[in-house]
């Protein structure tokens, strides 16, 4: 896999509109330390430009410096993502830790956030818990264990490998036999051999039941009232749609999007995208979700043509409207609205 750097666009960003917030004048502007995203498709160039357009001081953070702790002395809020490598998750969860529950910073995406991204495994639990439509998963981190449940499996099945995007360490197992070799393989001494060179699967299964579908997944992104979201093609004779770049951007179901604005409530994050498939049964199933992901191009949604959103109102109800935004900035005034502000009640204002 080639060797990604960072990426600096800001060049590129104004066709879209500006996002701006109204500040509560009680409330001191914070000094905001922003964290570089390496790709080709960066997120910390919106976030600098949302800032710059509000007056809201900001600089790059260096948080993977040697003295990444000295440096967030200066900072009442770091912001930024990270890629789905793991040990870039490594690195960035453990600091967000201690920036968060130790030092007091706010974060976004918040500590709980990063944790979630490209996990897998608290997908699966949370949704057992909130009831969510979550493709039927299995997850076991114990050799007998896995053994035992493929003898109640109906195949084909999927098996996937965390943490993992776009499709990478998705597969289809077919028979029993070949579930067996994948948990032989996985709980060996040296683990199962993978996608990602310097790392294996090791002692873990995550198994989910394949849903026959009509040839798309949907991903529906959701930042507070606003909902945009496409279609993706799996490629003939394959069976993912993540990572294969035939998107198609038309009208989202309504089912779908009461599905993800259900569980993006549930999850309280100021943005998350859920990806679920239609089934030939006629029922839309959710196979992932995450409050972090890339984004290529500033349209995330356009219906017959035009570049918009799905906006609701107070009563649940939503209408279509013709914008043009980077959604990573709609997600910051989301963060700063609804998880930054309500921290300064009477009596505990930033002084």
């Amino acid at each position: 896999m080639p060797i990604e750097k960072y990426t600096n666009d800001r060049s590129n960003l104004d066709e879209a509109q500006r996002i701006l917030i109204d500040w509560p004048p009680e409330i001191k502007m914070p000094n905001v330390g922003i964290v570089q995203d390496i790709g080709a498709f960066p997120s910390w160039t919106k976030h600098v430009r949302f800032c710059e357009n509000n007056s809201i001081p900001c600089v790059v953070y260096s948080i993977r410096d040697h003295d990444w702790l000295e440096k967030a002395e200066e900072f009442d809020v770091i912001i930024g993502f990270t890629s789905c490598s793991s040990y870039d998750l490594d690195e960035i969860r453990y600091k967000y830790f201690i920036l968060e529950t130790v030092l007091k910073k706010a974060c976004y995406p918040s500590f709980q956030n990063m944790l979630l991204y490209e996990n897998k495994f608290l997908e699966a639990e949370l949704s057992r818990i909130y009831n969510f439509p979550y493709i039927t998963t299995y997850v076991s981190f114990d050799k007998k264990d896995a053994h035992s449940l493929i003898t109640n499996l109906e195949f084909p099945i999927v098996s996937k490998i965390v943490p993992s995007s776009g499709s990478l360490g998705v597969e289809l197992i077919r028979t029993p036999e070949e579930a067996k070799k994948l948990i032989r393989q996985a709980f060996s001494q040296n683990g199962r051999k993978i996608h990602i060179v310097y790392a294996r699967q090791k002692n873990y299964i995550y198994f989910q039941e394949y849903i026959p579908n009509d040839g798309y997944d949907i991903r529906v992104i959701v930042v507070g009232n606003f909902v945009f979201g496409f279609y993706r093609k799996a490629p003939k004779g394959d069976f993912r749609a993540s990572g294969m770049h035939l998107e198609e951007m038309r009208s989202l179901p309504d089912e779908a999007i009461k599905i993800a604005r259900n569980v993006y409530k549930k999850i309280n994050s100021p943005l998350l995208a859920v990806d679920m498939v239609h089934g030939l049964d006629g029922n839309f199933y959710i196979n992932e979700f995450s409050p972090i992901f890339e984004m290529s191009t500033l349209n995330q949604l356009k219906v017959d043509g035009v570049s918009g959103a799905y906006v609701f109102d107070k009563n649940e109800e939503y209408q279509f409207f013709e914008c043009k935004y980077w959604v990573h900035e709609l997600a910051l005034k989301e963060f700063f609205q609804n998880h930054y502000f309500p921290k300064f009640t009477i009596g505990e204002k930033k002084e």
